[in-house]
C-alpha cells in the first residue's frame, strides 16, 4: 500500500535499506564504500533522517544485486518521500514534522497525558494559551502557526475515516486552569461534545485512584500503522522529542497504557468529572 505521507514512505524505504544492508552482512561503512559516499551519509537514509539523492539510491541497489522492477518500486517509495506534506510550511519542530507525517496515515492512536488537555482535544484558544504559555521564547506568527497547524491535524484524525483514538488523562489535565475561566469552560464543554465521537475513547484517572504506573511516566503516543508495519512510541519533552522503536519499547508502552486503562473511568463517570470541574469553572 501506497502512503500519501512522505514521512511515511520514509520511513518505509528506511527500514528498507536496513533490511537490505543486513540480509548481506554489511556495516554502513562497507555499504557506503559500495557508492563512494560516508558512512554517515546511509546512516542518515537509515534513520529517516534524510532522503537519498535518486541517483545515490540507485547506484546502491544495484549494487544490492536488486531486480529492476525492485529498484523502480524503491525509487518511486524514494519520490513520495521527497515530496511536501501538508504541515511543512508551518513553523514546526523537525520531529513534531515527524510525528505529525506518521499520524496521517495511523489506524490508531493511543495517548496518555498527564497534566493537561491533549493537542487532539485542545479548543483553539486553549491550544493558543497552552502553546504561548510553554515556550520558553516565541514570535507571534510562530506560535499562530502551530494553533493552525494543531487545529489542522484536528480536522484530519477526528475525521470519520480517521484513526481509532484512545486519550487517557490525569484528572489534573481538568482541573489545571489554563487561559482563564473563559477558555477553561469552553474547553471542558468541547471535551463533553467529543464524549459521543464514534472514533474516540476519553479516560480520566481521578485523583482517588490513588497511586498508578503513570505518576512515574511522561506523557506518551503510541502511533500504529497498520497498512505500513509500522509502530512507535512519541515521547515529548523538554527541548527534545524521542521516537522509540524497538519492540522492547513498544511493549513496555503498550503494557503501560493497558494499565492505565484498567486504572482510568470512562463514560458517565468522565461526564460526571468534567460536569463537576465546570461548575467550579466561575465565568
Amino acid at each position: 500500500m501506497e502512503s500519501e505521507s512522505p514521512t511515511v514512505a520514509l520511513w518505509q524505504l528506511a527500514r528498507e535499506l536496513v533490511r537490505l544492508r543486513e540480509e548481506r552482512g554489511l556495516t554502513r561503512a562497507e555499504a557506503a564504500r559500495l557508492v563512494e559516499i560516508s558512512g554517515a551519509a546511509v546512516g542518515r537514509w537509515e534513520s529517516a533522517e534524510r532522503v537519498p539523492r535518486e541517483k545515490d539510491l540507485k547506484h546502491l541497489l544495484t549494487e544490492y544485486e536488486l531486480s529492476e522492477d525492485e529498484i523502480v518500486d524503491l525509487v518511486q517509495l524514494r519520490r513520495q518521500a521527497g515530496k511536501r506534506g501538508w504541515w511543512q510550511p508551518y513553523s514546526l519542530d523537525r520531529q513534531y514534522g515527524t510525528f505529525i507525517g506518521l499520524e496521517a496515515d495511523a489506524t490508531s492512536i493511543e495517548i496518555y497525558e498527564s497534566s493537561w488537555i491533549t493537542g487532539l482535544l485542545q479548543t483553539e484558544d486553549y491550544a493558543r494559551e497552552a502553546i504561548k504559555g510553554t515556550l520558553s521564547r516565541g514570535a507571534p506568527e510562530s506560535i499562530e502557526q502551530q494553533v493552525e497547524a494543531r487545529l489542522n491535524r484536528q480536522k484530519r484524525v477526528l475525521s470519520d475515516s480517521g484513526p481509532q483514538v484512545w486519550v487517557i488523562m490525569g484528572e489534573a489535565a481538568v482541573r489545571q486552569l489554563i487561559g482563564g475561566a473563559k477558555v477553561m469552560h469552553a474547553q471542558l464543554e468541547h471535551l463533553l461534545d467529543l464524549m459521543d465521537h464514534p472514533r474516540l475513547t476519553i479516560q480520566v484517572i481521578p485523583y482517588t485512584a490513588g497511586v498508578h504506573v503513570g505518576l512515574r511516566m511522561q506523557s506518551f503516543l503510541l502511533l500504529e500503522l497498520a497498512d505500513f508495519g509500522l509502530t512507535t512510541v512519541y515521547v515529548e519533552g523538554h527541548g527534545s522529542n524521542l521516537f522509540l522503536e524497538s519492540d522492547e519499547d513498544i511493549l513496555e508502552h503498550r503494557e503501560i497504557f493497558n494499565q492505565l486503562r484498567l486504572a482510568g473511568a470512562g463514560g458517565d463517570i468522565v461526564r460526571s468529572l468534567l460536569s463537576s470541574a465546570l461548575r467550579e469553572v466561575a465565568l
